[in-house]
């Protein structure tokens, strides 16, 4: 009985382990998009210097700005000096011709999207509006949350097929153990001539299938990330889902487990 539990244990932490891994490698994915969409900045343009002033000082309030570049007419000309080679046009872009230019980052995170729309409706209403021009980029910003929209699609696709072949392996598998356990304490029940209770530990060994495999699984996440061995993050509410998952399995199983009884003894056994 042993044995075969231990075998459930490790098919029940290889299972999990296998799902958390699939879990990372999505995750991955999304949140370097996430990343890459940090590096899409908001940029305003204006002559004015107080109004420039004004937007970096108010700019402060918003936590979901990551940070902020202030560029002079100057450093803009320079750069774009540098940058296409305009050394004939050095004098013109230097005299002026260019806006003061403030550089906008948001953080990269699910938020990002409406993050830029409450950055967006607060620059619509600035007094000073008419004195600015803003770049949102928005064709980018378009184009890389389809790619964060596929690919989280594609996360609650794996998560609704694997949770549910984790949840009929576990299922299946715990049927087969109970059922096992129930015949072999039939044999001990008729050796013995006295009652042998059936699944005396099922509500315990049902704890310990569960949160043996997910904690196990949660501990090596954590520690690998804490390590920076592992550079995305998997958010909490992952490993309560497989938690659920497993649970779920075994009390589908409960009902049938009770009809697993003592097989009834023949007529030579109870002489």
């Amino acid at each position: 009985m042993k044995k075969q539990f231990i075998m459930l244990i490790v098919t029940g932490i290889l299972l999990i382990l296998g799902w958390t891994i699939v879990e990372y490698l999505v995750q991955s994915q999304i949140q370097y998009q996430y990343n890459q969409i940090s590096t899409y900045p908001i940029m305003v343009y204006t002559w004015d210097q107080e109004v420039m002033d004004s937007l970096q000082v108010k700019l402060k309030q918003y936590d979901f700005i990551r940070n902020t570049v202030y560029k002079s007419s100057e450093q803009s000309a320079g750069d774009m000096i540098e940058k296409y080679g305009l050394d004939q046009a050095e004098e013109v872009l230097q005299d002026d011709a260019l806006p003061d230019m403030l550089i906008i980052y948001l953080k990269g995170n699910a938020k990002a999207r409406a993050n830029k729309l409450i950055l967006k409706d607060w620059l619509d209403k600035h007094p000073d509006k008419e004195s600015m021009m803003v770049e949102y980029q928005n064709d980018i910003w378009k184009y890389a949350f389809q790619r964060v929209d596929a690919l989280n699609q594609i996360r609650w696709i794996l998560i609704a097929f694997i949770g549910l072949v984790i949840y009929l392996v576990f299922l299946l598998k715990r049927l087969h153990y109970e059922h096992h356990l129930a015949r072999i304490k039939h044999l001990m029940q008729t050796r013995q001539r006295e009652e042998v209770p059936v699944h005396d530990h099922f509500w315990g060994n049902t704890l310990l299938l569960s949160f043996l495999p997910v904690l196990l699984s949660f501990f090596i996440y954590q520690i690998c990330y804490s390590s920076d061995w592992l550079l995305y993050s998997i958010g909490i509410p992952f490993f309560l889902i497989e938690l659920l998952v497993v649970l779920a399995a075994s009390l589908t199983a409960y009902p049938f487990v009770l009809k697993y009884k003592h097989e009834e003894r023949t007529p030579g056994e109870e002489k």
